[in-house]
């Protein structure tokens, strides 16, 4: 903990930036305004009326109800003794990922979980690192607790999860970014909620590694603060999580077997969908009714891009999931109507909502400065504060310190510099692409390929006895 809030000074600059903006903004705001102009504002023909105003009234009351679920309703799941923990099997999927993968398999080893109970799997699918080496060198130390395993091409996230889940015979499957990094405690936590037969899934706690690479990172983390510790605790209190996160989560394997290969070999738009796997693999728990839930204290520390590049390709992968994901849910949410479905529902629109209100937040913008540029002004800074006043306030319940300014500088940075990613996102919904391979990379993944071509099967049987003699060694 002390770390972490050595951490959260990166960028201290900006954060007290962001605390001078919201003071000296808001006095710009209001000042000279006089109660005959505040009564012509509110009479102005931009503000929302109608449709438009219940619109921004459900938005808030919604986010009010994700607050009081979020937090006074929430409640974890109890953790169970080791004689009732189920079984597990923690799927670790790499690619391209070095040393990184060792440590994520080292946190993992750590465990106070059950020896007996708890098997390790890493998959390589298909590095053209040294992710492999340090693999066998993970499972070379292990004492036989990590079965490693090499495919030798690239075919994705799904697919490795698949051959790790068929491979297992244990009660539960949960998957670890290989970049990430599991408290001691987090996947006994994680597994008790199980104990009721009707739980398919649970989502872990996410938190941010980096803080130090930063100011971007250091935003990210104030922003999951809200959309997964407070969001997500809500959507757990109506057993309805809607997404489930890569970095740590928890499948029933028996319910994950209804629908793994249907899983694995998703398609959009005629294409194999290659993004948006752990809100996909949530979606299909929830069309087959089973309950998602979430464990705050289940945490995993994961790394977040620290770069303007790598934040918008990564939330340009998130967008495109979601817009699929939501069109998925449609399908299912509304033809029962009982608690469980309303849960649903109610997410279901509220997601739609966001999305409408970021798709046409441009063009409102654009004809609000025309006809009006000082009030639009007024009222785009307010309705910013207002807008992020109740997630600051989490932050600070929860983390206390200063923290809390981030909150407002991840929506000043979302407004002005991410504000196209979600029409964006609409019109390129179809692209599959992770945006992360470069021509480079490329080039020397054909490279690698054609020498293996070459070597055939001497190059594998060299590979799988120099560097991994304590791992299992697969080609698929």
């Amino acid at each position: 903990m002390a770390k972490r809030e050595e951490q959260s000074e990166s960028g201290a600059w900006l954060k007290y930036l962001t605390l001078a903006t919201l003071i000296i903004g808001s006095l710009a705001a209001v000042i000279g305004m006089s109660g005959a102009e505040l009564i012509a504002v509110l009479n102005s023909q931009w503000v929302p009326k109608g449709f438009l105003g219940f619109l921004v009234f459900f938005g808030v009351l919604y986010n009010l109800l994700t607050v009081i679920l979020g937090t006074i309703c929430y409640r974890e799941k109890p953790i169970l003794p080791d004689d009732r923990l189920p079984s597990c099997t923690v799927i670790v999927p790499a690619y391209n990922e070095g040393e990184a993968v060792m440590i994520a398999l080292n946190s993992i080893l750590a465990s106070n979980y059950p020896a007996e109970k708890l098997e390790i799997i890493a998959i390589d699918d298909g590095s053209r690192d040294d992710t492999w080496k340090w693999i066998a060198q993970a499972a070379a130390a292990s004492n036989g607790r990590i079965r490693g395993v090499k495919l030798e091409q690239n075919r994705g996230k799904r697919h490795a999860i698949q051959y790790g889940t068929k491979m297992s015979k244990m009660d539960v499957i949960i998957t670890v970014d290989s970049d990430s990094v599991v408290e001691a405690d987090s996947i006994r936590r994680l597994t008790s909620p199980f104990a009721d037969p009707r739980v398919g899934a649970v989502a872990g706690s996410v938190q941010v590694s980096n803080l130090s690479d930063g100011v971007l990172p250091r935003m990210m983390d104030a922003h999951y603060a809200f959309s997964c510790r407070i969001l997500r605790a809500a959507n757990s209190v109506m057993r309805t999580v809607v997404c489930t996160p890569g970095a740590l989560s928890a499948y029933r394997r028996s319910a994950l077997m209804e629908f793994l290969d249907r899983w694995a070999n998703q398609t959009f738009c005629g294409r194999p969908a290659g993004i948006g796997e752990d809100r996909a693999l949530t979606t299909f728990m929830l069309r087959h009714k089973w309950h998602v839930l979430y464990q705050r204290s289940a945490v995993v520390h994961t790394e977040m891009p620290s770069t303007y590049q790598g934040t918008y390709r990564m939330m340009l992968r998130w967008e495109r999931g979601n817009i699929r994901e939501m069109l998925s849910t449609y399908e299912f949410a509304f033809r029962r109507f009982d608690w469980f479905h309303l849960a649903i529902q109610l997410n279901l629109v509220f997601q739609t909502y966001l999305f409408i209100q970021s798709v046409f937040f441009m063009p409102l913008v654009i004809l609000g400065m025309l006809a009006a540029p000082v009030f639009w002004w007024q009222c785009m800074f307010l309705s910013t504060i207002l807008w992020t006043a109740l997630p600051a306030l989490c932050y600070y319940l929860m983390s206390g310190g200063t923290g809390w300014i981030w909150t407002f500088t991840y929506t000043f940075f979302r407004t002005f510099f991410l504000f196209w990613i979600s029409p964006y996102s609409l019109f390129t919904v179809q692209n599959s692409g992770w945006l992360t391979r470069g021509k480079a990379e490329e080039e020397k993944k054909a490279k690698l390929e054609a020498a293996r071509s070459l070597a055939g099967n001497v190059f594998a049987e060299d590979v799988a006895g120099r560097q991994a003699p304590a791992a299992r060694f697969y080609f698929k």
